[in-house]
């Protein structure tokens, strides 16, 4: 097979030959893959959703790709044991971590344990690198990834970010489909991880300052997906106002709070019907959805089927 030249377009290339990754139709068996991150996404842009994804996972260093053709609302959080960088190898425009604007010249640096939330559009394709800390043998590297222990950085840094870009692309290269394995540059993979966390960038934040808002607003709405609360009556249980929890949502995620808790209960309900115990008026109105014809309405609009194809199709 031949590849072309651009770490951006070899991805790509090898997503559609199907030669090295796995190809998901459903969001939440996808968002397992990144094991240890604790991964939860969400459906935000409308149509059928498709993905794929690669790993290539050893002892010490493990190297991720992913693709979706949807919007997606990522909520993560990085291993505890674990430092981990993420680059873009493709991205039509701009993505959204933790509230702030992520590009191809920019390095992302998870600490562990760090959390994100992300704004993910069709046609991106970020590449996760993670280093273990208790495997490596390099004592600087784990001094200063403690230093990032529950933080995420955003490091602007176009040199290091196409360095990490490069060693993606030399990692597909490397790929044998016989053996279904790659090679991955574990030294260079920690160097490069040594200079991303030794950069002066690093030591600064990256998270805008209503995120902290956004997620204790977002946990109340999950928490209560049943109850018809008003945005006021959340914001008022987080002792602010309805205003300063409409610019957290804005900021963060690009939303405001009720299509943001409309498609949380969009999603909760496709998940009731994907697990087939659940009739579509039964996951309607656990969802807190109970107007139906607007609920198959909104639904068919968002996931590309009505739901009552989810529920036939996952008995």
């Amino acid at each position: 097979m031949t590849l072309v030249r651009t770490c951006e377009r070899c991805y790509v290339h090898l997503m559609r030959t199907g030669a090295c990754v796995q190809r998901f139709f459903c969001i939440d068996e996808q968002a397992e893959q990144l094991t240890g991150f604790d991964q939860h996404y969400e459906q935000v842009g409308s149509g059928n959703y498709s993905g794929a994804f690669m790993a290539v996972d050893g002892n010490r260093v493990g190297v991720f790709l992913e693709y979706t053709n949807r919007v997606l609302h990522q909520q993560g959080a990085g291993p505890q044991d674990q430092v981990s960088a993420v680059v873009l190898l493709e991205s039509p425009k701009n993505t959204m971590t933790n509230g702030t604007e992520f590009g191809i010249g920019d390095v992302l640096l998870v600490g562990p344990g760090g959390s994100y939330e992300a704004m993910v559009g069709p046609g991106v394709v970020p590449a996760v690198f993670s280093v273990s800390l208790e495997m490596t043998p390099a004592l600087p590297l784990r001094r200063l990834a403690v230093r990032h222990q529950g933080h995420v950085r955003l490091v602007s840094d176009v040199a290091l970010s196409k360095r990490f870009r490069h060693t993606a692309a030399h990692v597909l290269r490397s790929w044998d489909a016989e053996t279904q394995s790659a090679e991955v540059p574990v030294e260079k993979v920690q160097g490069l991880m040594l200079d991303l966390l030794a950069s002066p960038s690093a030591s600064g934040g990256s998270s805008c300052r209503s995120l902290d808002l956004f997620r204790r607003t977002k946990e109340i709405m999950v928490d209560s997906l049943r109850e018809q609360i008003r945005i006021s009556e959340v914001a008022s249980r987080l002792n602010t106002s309805r205003r300063s929890v409409e610019h957290a949502f804005r900021e963060s995620v690009g939303l405001s709070p009720n299509r943001f808790r409309r498609l949380l209960r969009l999603n909760n309900a496709r998940r009731l019907l994907e697990q087939g115990s659940h009739s579509v008026t039964e996951a309607a109105m656990d969802s807190g959805l109970f107007h139906l014809g607007r609920f198959s309405a909104e639904y068919h609009g968002l996931f590309g089927e009505q739901p009552s194809e989810t529920a036939r199709r996952s008995r």
